[in-house]
């Protein structure tokens, strides 16, 4: 089987191309910089041409701008990005009979605190870059053998400048930062690893429509990192409890658990609880030169 991944230099890029090594499946990765084969994915001619040539079975678009930030600052770009191009790409796969993958977001629910959403459960677009993503999730369902994803991701970018939510909490945990925790802001995430694992897996039954991949349990972001420095053997003294509405910026949606039942019963095992999650996560962590 032969796999084409869009944005294969990104934290879940770098993951999707590790985990299809590990197969033995034949992987191409596609980014915008820094890769050996480097397309815009806004570039619709240059990208057709390479997948028409290419003739992957499956494509997995992992590419977005999901700062919220500079979705907002720019929602054409954003639009640019996160719609129009799967809209693209949905054609192409059409064309080629390749199954389509869409990684899209759990960016559509507010007001609900800890709820577990599933994939039936009504959106509200709080901001750019869930207009743009779901704008996107419309585009590629229009090809019929098309699966979108729903997720909440978390793990390791190693880019200096740029670190993710879980480098940011690491970093704060080891030196003991005086930090805010919001104890509403609700997710049901994964690590890149486990979800990629997951992903390949759902391949070979070859789902389509939408499905939840995450987590099993719901915790707000402050069990998490509590978690984390727990898990770590670290007790934190200077962090103090916060509400994500007070936060200074774009407004973002805040009760992001979902519902992975139906991922479940299509993968037949169980996907992973929030502890397998954060001892994941801290073994990763572990040879990366800290000492815990």
């Amino acid at each position: 089987m032969k796999v084409l991944i869009l944005g294969a230099t990104g934290m879940l890029g770098k993951a999707l191309m590790q985990e299809a090594f590990l197969r033995n499946l034949e992987a191409i990765g596609i980014a915008r910089k820094n890769t050996e084969i480097s397309i815009d994915i806004t570039d619709d001619h240059s990208l057709t041409n390479f997948i028409f040539e290419s003739r992957p079975d499956v494509v997995i678009n992992a590419a977005a701008i999901v700062s919220h930030e500079d979705c907002e600052n720019d929602p054409g770009n954003a639009y640019n990005v996160n719609a129009r191009a799967v809209s693209v790409l949905a054609d192409i796969c059409a064309s080629i009979k390749a199954y389509f993958i869409q990684i899209s977001t759990d960016h559509y629910y507010t007001g609900d605190k800890d709820l577990a959403h599933d994939e039936n459960y009504p959106e509200k677009l709080l901001n750019e870059y869930a207009r743009s993503k779901y704008a996107g999730e419309c585009f590629a369902l229009l090809n019929a053998d098309t699966l979108v994803v729903r997720t909440n991701i978390v793990g390791f970018r190693d880019r200096k400048g740029q670190p993710t939510f879980l480098e940011w909490g690491i970093n704060s945990i080891l030196e003991d930062k005086s930090i805010v925790l919001f104890d509403d802001y609700y997710t049901s995430s994964i690590t890149v690893k486990q979800f990629s694992v997951s992903l390949f897996d759902l391949i070979e039954k070859r789902p389509r429509g939408i499905l939840n991949i995450a987590c099993r349990e719901v915790a707000s972001k402050k069990q998490f990192i509590e978690s984390i420095a727990k898990e770590m053997g670290v007790t934190l003294s200077k962090t103090k409890s916060g509400s994500v509405l007070d936060f200074k910026g774009t407004r973002r949606a805040e009760s992001l658990g979902l519902d992975v039942r139906k991922a479940e019963s299509v993968l037949s095992y169980k996907l992973p609880d929030f502890q397998e999650v954060v001892s994941s996560l801290v073994t990763e962590y572990k040879p990366r030169g800290e000492k815990i």
